[in-house]
């Protein structure tokens, strides 16, 4: 089961990735776009409402946020289970990155 951990988020795009590569690069588009950014398509990614609010109830929502939005965005792909944890150099700064713990759809093949 892939596993998209913390330090892949920031990875740069690749151009012409495939397979198991082109969706961790997908997911990875999807969690660091809010939605209303995107000129043509409004509703991509996910709301950002959890900026500067990191409650238990808004660390909840935005998981849900994110699984919802993956799982649109990408119909290839089956969330497992989303957990946010800080990076090992940032920890102090209350900056919180998802690893996202995920699987192809059943029929889906690379």
């Amino acid at each position: 089961m892939p596993v998209l951990e913390l330090a892949e988020i920031s990875m740069p795009l690749s151009i012409g990735a495939t397979g198991i590569a082109a969706l961790e690069q997908n997911i990875r588009i999807i969690c660091t776009t809010l939605a209303y950014s995107v000129a043509m398509d409004r509703g991509f990614a996910h709301v950002g409402a959890f900026v500067d609010a990191p409650t238990p109830y808004d660390v909840a929502r935005l998981i849900a946020d994110i699984t919802e939005a993956i799982e649109a965005k990408e119909p290839r792909v089956s969330v497992e289970r989303i957990s946010l944890e800080p990076s090992a150099d940032e920890a102090m700064q209350g900056r919180l990155y998802p690893r996202i713990v995920w699987h192809l759809r059943e029929g889906v093949s690379l």
